[in-house]
């Protein structure tokens, strides 16, 4: 008879606790998706491209020298984040597992957000000839495990893989 009195006690302190903790973790993995660097236009790197149009959008170069030549040479360093839709969508996944399995889902999800989800470093040396349009790019680093938009290459292009694009950028490992 007592076992039977406790059992209800305990399923509610269960309860309870879950919901607790369920309210805590709530929104930490969901709040790092949505939060974070945004994704950088890397077709401003296509060959012609003026030099100001790429120091828009990737930002001030970590180094810039001109060469006696009157080129100039730019070594970027930033960290690719992700597209507003992709977030939304992991962001949406992560909320849909919290409220699924009462909170537990943090245990996972926000660790893996934090240490995977927060974009990808890459770093370039720009080439620019003496008008200042993009004449090289060579990638020092890209750290992205899947490049949805490659070097140079304009996001309706990356839709369009029937076609390939040369685009003259090297790669050093």
């Amino acid at each position: 008879m007592l076992l039977l009195s406790i059992r209800p006690f305990i399923l509610k302190a269960l309860l309870a606790v879950s919901l607790i903790c369920s309210g805590l973790f709530q929104g930490c993995s969901v709040v790092k998706a949505t939060s974070g660097e945004k994704a950088r236009d890397l077709s401003v790197l296509n060959i012609g491209t003026d030099r100001y149009v790429v120091l828009a959008e990737l930002g001030e170069p970590v180094m810039s020298e001109k060469n006696q030549d009157g080129t100039r040479v730019d070594v970027f360093k930033f960290v690719q984040g992700q597209h507003g839709a992709a977030k939304a969508g992991k962001a949406f996944g992560y909320g849909l597992l919290a409220v699924g399995t009462l909170g537990i889902s943090e245990l996972v999800t926000n660790p893996v957000e934090g240490t995977i989800g927060g974009g990808a470093e890459i770093q370039l040396k720009v080439a620019y000839d003496v008008g200042n349009k993009v004449s090289e790019v060579v990638v020092l680093k890209d750290n992205r495990w899947v490049p949805v938009q490659k070097l140079g290459e304009t996001n309706q292009d990356s839709q369009q893989s029937s076609e390939q694009k040369v685009v003259s950028v090297s790669v050093i490992n």
